[in-house]
């Protein structure tokens, strides 16, 4: 059985730190050796390094708390308005040596309480443009655009959920096949 879990040590502002720490944690279990390309915050598009298996990954973490209580839920970033009008991808926004071909989206709990959603970043952004269309590119009820914010997905449905929403339901299929899938950097 688990202990009571406290949040009260992880926030939105430490929540991204200890996603990178629990996504090292998993590769170098996995027998990868992991570097924090952030320590001197060079890296725009990928916070960490992992090789083993004969392959290099860069990988992009976004992390978000959730409560214990609640269903997993994940977050691909803030997004902007270049981002909602479809300009600019939700990953590898920047031009930089570094560029993310996996996503590790991490909905932490506690730190050994978490869920991992583990995708190629193609498949990451398809995700996060299936969920800018399904909110963000939709007016709202007066008319006036919806503005910037953080973009989010339950994984599971609730059980109240009343209407169908087939945007909805791709993008959280698209994300169910990759959670923990960890054996994807393995091959």
């Amino acid at each position: 059985m688990m202990e009571d879990i406290n949040l009260g040590s992880i926030s939105k502002q430490n929540v991204g730190k200890i996603a990178e720490r629990i996504v090292a944690n998993e590769l170098e279990a996995r027998g990868f050796r992991v570097t924090d390309l952030n320590t001197y915050g060079l890296a725009a598009n990928a916070d960490l390094l992992a090789a083993g298996h004969g392959r290099v990954w860069q990988i992009q973490v976004k992390g978000a708390t959730n409560l214990e209580k609640e269903r997993w839920r994940i977050q691909y970033g803030h997004c902007t308005v270049a981002n909602i009008d479809g300009t600019e991808p939700m990953f590898n926004r920047h031009a930089s040596f570094y560029t993310a071909d996996t996503v590790a989206l991490v909905a932490v709990r506690a730190p050994n309480c978490y869920c991992c959603v583990v995708l190629p970043v193609k498949e990451a952004e398809q995700a996060a443009q299936l969920n800018l269309n399904r909110y963000h590119r939709k007016r709202k009820l007066d008319g006036d655009a919806r503005k910037p914010s953080k973009i989010w997905v339950y994984l599971e449905r609730s059980l109240g959920e009343r209407r169908a929403d087939p945007l909805l339901d791709e993008e959280r299929a698209l994300l169910k096949k990759h959670k923990n899938a960890w054996a994807i950097l393995c091959t």
